[in-house]
């Protein structure tokens, strides 16, 4: 997966993750081990505290980390020249268009994403929280 060296989708990552410690510090420290001191209950909640902690930041990873699915760019440059040239009704047959962004060619449903400034074969948007673009369910090309 080639990273989006976006500074405002790393800050967010950042903020994210820093807000996600100090949260977890303020509940253990403040809340659980103030109210209950002498209890049983304290490491219960420290443990599955913790755990849904981890099971957030797992989730948030994964979805940073995954590939959305882009459509490889071409290694030499396509010629153009007869797309304005043909008719209408062949290009709607074929349903696949020529990126404005990129210049190369695109599947039906595609669209190029400003912020990758890559093709996706999916209706996405782009998240600077998780700093990647997000796909969209039920929009899946096939």
């Amino acid at each position: 997966m080639p990273f989006v060296k976006d500074p405002c989708g790393i800050a967010c990552l950042f903020v994210t993750y820093m807000a996600i410690i100090y949260a977890d510090y303020v509940v253990i420290k403040w809340i659980i081990l103030q109210s209950m001191q002498n209890s049983i209950w304290a490491p219960i909640h420290v443990i599955l505290f913790n755990t849904i902690v981890f099971l957030l930041a797992m989730s948030h990873l994964r979805a940073v980390l995954s590939d959305p699915g882009i459509v490889p760019l071409p290694q030499n440059r396509l010629d153009f020249s007869d797309i304005h040239t043909t008719e209408k009704g062949e290009m709607e047959k074929e349903e696949w268009t020529v990126c404005t962004r990129c210049e190369t060619f695109r599947p039906p449903r595609a669209h190029h994403c400003r912020i990758c400034k890559v093709i996706h074969l999916v209706l996405s948007y782009s998240d600077a929280s998780v700093d990647m673009t997000i796909i969209v369910p039920g929009s899946i090309h096939v």
